[in-house]
């Protein structure tokens, strides 16, 4: 029973002396931490800010190294942090044909990227040489790829819109000079009878790499509705017709169908149309036929057509 009690005596002071040891080598690594140190390290460079006009296509330098001073805490949780800085190009130096951005210049930006707690005690001094390609600007009209079959009795107001209707790309001139025009996805719309309103995607060419788009996307707007009709009895008059001649056409009175909204065509009269047929483009005049043409037309109806396209005439002398 005491050999027992002294085993269970001597393994509590390995316990207990195993505590102290690492209470006191804790102490010993957080006081160490608090200590002063300088180390080297090698940041990589991110380039930010490029002026919208150029394309960066190669830099001078990749990474830059440094050296640090800092405590050992500072250090430690640096240890964990993704060592990447920015190098901003907003207002990068020009001399001749050559950018650059100078040593003092990018030195202030990493510093200002740091904890107040870590001082740059030296970094590379090299100039940052930049090479770039000088970007275009191009506006190209949207093309549509769109089909839209109406159902019976059904008319669109005026024709589709299309917002935007043109877009700007931004890129090399080898790639942008072999733009024309940009087309949408394709759309099919069968019996339609209700406003239109699409979004559209634009098919952006992939293997242009460089270039870039104002707009990805364009809306496809359309007004839709049921149409009434109605046919109006208007006379012909012919002009250009030589002095001391007389002239009648058969039929004198041609037909012209509307259609459009019921509340414009109730407001139409038959004044509001004009029919000619001008004797000037007569070119046999062993003919007795001539071309008639709708001279004038309300904009309020959307389809206003001439039922007969010719009619005949015969002259009498004054």
């Amino acid at each position: 029973m005491i050999d027992i009690i002294k085993k269970g005596l001597n393994k509590r002071k390995v316990k207990l002396f195993l505590v102290f040891l690492l209470c006191s080598g804790l102490a010993w690594f957080i006081s160490n931490l608090g200590e002063q140190y300088t180390n080297n390290a090698t940041f990589d460079i991110y380039y930010g800010s490029t002026p919208d006009s150029l394309l960066l296509n190669s830099v001078s330098k990749r990474n830059i190294k440094v050296r640090l001073r800092a405590s050992g805490f500072q250090f430690l949780m640096f240890g964990f942090k993704n060592k990447t800085v920015v190098v901003d190009l907003s207002h990068l130096e020009k001399k001749g044909p050559k950018y650059f951005v100078s040593p003092s210049t990018y030195r202030s930006q990493i510093e200002n990227q740091l904890s107040k707690f870590i001082r740059v005690e030296d970094m590379d001094r090299d100039t940052l040489f930049f090479n770039f390609q000088r970007l275009y600007k191009k506006k190209l009209p949207v093309l549509p790829k769109v089909t839209i079959d109406l159902e019976q009795n059904y008319l669109m107001d005026n024709n589709y819109t299309l917002l935007p209707d043109s877009i700007t790309v931004m890129g090399p001139k080898s790639e942008i000079d072999t733009l024309k025009g940009i087309t949408t996805q394709t759309l099919v719309l069968p019996h339609t009878t209700n406003d239109i309103s699409e979004k559209l995607k634009l098919n952006l060419p992939p293997n242009l790499k460089n270039t870039k788009y104002s707009h990805h996307n364009v809306t496809l707007s359309a007004k839709i509705f049921k149409f009434s009709e109605k046919v109006f009895k208007v006379p012909v008059e012919v002009v250009n017709v030589p002095e001391g001649v007389g002239i009648r056409t058969f039929p004198e009175i041609v037909s012209v169908l509307c259609r459009g909204r019921l509340s414009a065509i109730k407001e139409l009269a038959e004044s509001d149309f004009v029919v000619t047929a001008d004797y000037s483009n007569l070119r046999d005049k062993n003919e007795n036929v001539l071309d008639l043409k709708l001279t004038k037309r309300p904009d309020s109806v959307n389809v206003v057509q001439l039922r007969e396209n010719k009619v005949e005439f015969i002259l009498k002398r004054q």
